[in-house]
């Protein structure tokens, strides 16, 4: 009964889209897991009924002030100000101007959306605990900061960040940028792996 789920066609029955991922089926095998923790490396994410009660306390992981529209750099407020561009930004030159996306919040809502509750839409995992990770914000950001909060996603220390006292099982990071994957990314990636953690980026 949710509204949008119309507009889920990846989310559909092989019969009707043969590319999608098939989650009615698999929703008659299982439900999900309040135990399984997904962190969503992106802008953060601004408070939603669909994750109400489901929504760690994440980490803001963008260190430049400028990229970050918040007023500091790193700090364990990991909502999203919006990543808006007015055409202002002398130290973003040739950028867009553009609304907030509230990417992260659109990402965590596919993920884990509580679904039939007459609201949004149904995410693949409506009982998932969803870990918000800051890594990008006006004009995007540096991938030495997502790499970081990958690293402090799965448990691993970071230096001059508190420990994530709830580990990610699933990290996802719906971004890119263009050409090959970092070495300190693929480090990220590769400490993800190490740790048992489901971990796929777009870089």
């Amino acid at each position: 009964n949710d509204p949008r789920w119309d507009d889920q066609w990846s989310l559909a029955p092989a019969r009707v889209v043969r590319s999608g991922i098939q989650a009615q089926a698999a929703w008659t095998l299982t439900q999900g897991s309040p135990t399984t923790v997904v962190a969503v490396l992106d802008t953060g994410i601004v408070p939603h009924a669909d994750l109400q009660g489901r929504l760690l306390p994440g980490y803001d992981f963008v260190s430049n002030v400028s990229y970050a529209n918040d007023g500091n750099g790193r700090d364990p407020d990991a909502s999203d100000p919006g990543d808006w561009v007015d055409g202002s930004e002398s130290w973003l030159p040739g950028a867009i101007p553009r609304s907030s996306g509230w990417h992260g919040t659109h990402v965590a809502g596919i993920v884990a959306a509580q679904g039939g509750n007459g609201v949004g839409i149904a995410g693949i995992d409506s009982r998932a605990r969803v870990l918000p990770v800051r890594v990008l914000g006006r004009g995007g950001g540096y991938i030495s900061d997502v790499a970081d909060g990958l690293r402090w996603a799965v448990g691993a220390s970071v230096a001059g960040v508190p420990a994530n006292p709830t580990p990610a099982r699933v990290a996802n990071l719906s971004l890119g940028a263009a050409g090959h994957c970092s070495q300190e990314m693929q480090g990220a990636l590769d400490e993800a792996w190490a740790r048992g953690a489901v971990a796929r980026d777009g870089l």
